[in-house]
């Protein structure tokens, strides 16, 4: 891995100083001639070196990953836990962001909410939790020299948090506010939708808050979820900064003794059954004048022997401004604002295929007929090793610019394990996308693609789309209605 980012980084950072030197000569130019090359002097280059990763284990079952990083005087420790809305019931949509949000802004037992956020201000410290899906976090920045110090207000944060019935109260009504604005957004729409045309409206995967699900949570059921979720059996810890290694050893050591074992949990991810269809779906927003469309349907697992292939397949297809549907159906045919894609490979379950684009209402229909004919083009046509070489070239390029520091590059150790992934899954990418050939981009997309069988969903302004959708399917409606019955809290004697 070190060597890796090192050969990576460098040329980067050769690339940069050349590109800065051709900026510099061609301001010059107008008034003089050009120096010759060899008149600059050339910088060192610094290379990346990943400091000496330790990990070890209590009995307790939390495992620990400390990286010293000397840089600046600074110490983050990151917190990774088995838990996520994988485990909510569907009456209570919602209930793992409440948690994860009122873990923090309500205090905790020994450090009441206002008490917390004047320490940590006093400090420059900083200290955050969320739930999302398929995982719990919490996360504490502060100057090495207050480290020793606010730990226990960490810790306590994490194991001990108070819950104030105000503070969950103020928590749903925020997002009682998100729903009612749900609809604001044209794209957050069409994700919202086009995930619970791929899943079904009724699978795990594609619920979503409302007001009803919001009517069930009530502060125990915040409790209970946190004291099942919050065990040492569920941690992961990750700790960067600027510390001896030994004393944080110890110092971490004698603090997270304490934290209850708990039993461990096994998170569930139902199987999903997809059946390849295609359908033509309009979501009416009557305030917009253009249309946007998700076009896909189901997507792979990260774990495909494919995977490498796909990558290069999905950049060639819709990867940034030099992918085919950008130069195509943006620049070449004038039909989109914006133009996008994906080939999704889920860590827990299969992600979606999608592309996607903004375009104005009248030119939808040609918009997603452009779309379609660059699916078919990249499994009917190899492409060309030009466009191989370039494209495996800005994946490498983009992949070492996703671990800008020494926390990152813990961090994806961290969710490599979490996710029970090889140690080494930086090295075998990178190592597999230098292999895929023309040929392999050609054969995945063949398999995987499906423009036959594509759910396509639009959100725009049915009276100016006319009936250019029809050429597709029956188009069927999709309801987008927010339904804003709220229920009154129990009394707190009651919750």
């Amino acid at each position: 891995m070190i060597t890796l980012r090192k050969t990576l980084l460098s040329e980067f950072a050769q690339l940069a100083v050349v590109g800065v030197l051709v900026s510099h000569v061609s301001a010059a130019s107008a008034q003089s001639d050009p120096a010759p090359w060899e008149a600059f002097d050339y910088p060192e280059i610094n290379n990346f070196e990943m400091p000496a990763l330790e990990i070890f284990e209590l009995e307790n079952g939390i495992r620990f990953y400390l990286v010293e990083d000397r840089e600046l005087p600074l110490i983050d420790l990151t917190v990774l836990v088995r838990t996520g809305g994988i485990q909510v019931a569907d009456d209570q949509v919602g209930l793992q962001n409440l948690v994860g949000s009122v873990m923090r802004s309500g205090g905790s037992l020994n450090y009441p909410d206002d008490e917390l956020n004047r320490m940590l201000e006093n400090r420059a410290a900083e200290i955050e939790t969320e739930i999302g899906f398929s995982s719990g976090s919490a996360n504490m920045n502060v100057l090495a020299d207050d480290f020793e110090e606010l730990l226990p207000v960490f810790l306590d944060v994490l194991v001990n948090p108070a819950f104030p019935e105000e503070r969950l109260q103020l928590a749903i009504t925020q997002q009682r506010s998100s729903i009612a604005r749900r609809n604001d957004d044209q794209g957050s729409v069409a994700n919202r939708e086009f995930q619970r045309l791929i899943y079904g409206e009724q699978s795990k995967y594609a619920r979503r808050i409302e007001n009803a699900t919001l009517n069930n949570i009530t502060r125990q059921a915040v409790v209970d979820f946190h004291r099942q979720a919050f065990v040492s059996r569920n941690m992961m810890v990750g700790v960067t900064g600027d510390f001896n290694v030994a004393d944080m050893r110890q110092l971490l050591t004698e603090a997270f003794a304490a934290v209850p074992s708990g039993d461990q949990t096994v998170l569930e991810f139902p199987p999903i059954d997809y059946a390849f269809n295609s359908g033509i779906f309009l979501a009416d927003k009557p305030d917009v004048n253009q249309s946007y469309v998700l076009l896909g349907h189901i997507g792979g697992m990260r774990d495909s022997p494919d995977y490498a292939a796909i990558q290069v397949m999905n950049r060639v297809l819709s990867g940034g401004f030099s992918s085919r549907l950008m130069q195509v159906v943006r620049s070449e045919l004038g039909l989109a604002y914006s133009v996008f894609g994906s080939y999704g490979s889920g860590l827990y379950f299969p992600g979606t295929f999608s592309a996607g684009v903004m375009t104005q209402s009248e030119s939808t229909a040609a918009a997603i007929d452009a779309i379609v004919t660059q699916i078919r083009r990249i499994q009917d046509e190899p492409i060309s090793d030009e466009e191989l070489n370039s494209t495996k070239d800005q994946f490498l390029n983009t992949l070492v610019f996703q671990y800008p520091g020494i926390s990152s590059v813990l961090r994806e150790r961290m969710n490599n394990d979490y996710a029970g992934l090889p140690a080494d899954t930086f090295e075998q990418l990178v190592a597999q996308i230098q292999q895929v050939t023309a040929a392999d981009v050609q054969s995945v997309a063949q398999r995987y693609l499906r423009p036959d069988t594509l759910q396509i969903l639009v959100v725009g302004n049915a009276a100016e789309l006319g009936d250019q959708l029809q050429r597709f399917g029956e188009v069927q409606a999709i309801d987008i209605s927010i339904d804003n019955r709220i229920s009154e809290p129990a009394p707190a004697g009651n919750r």
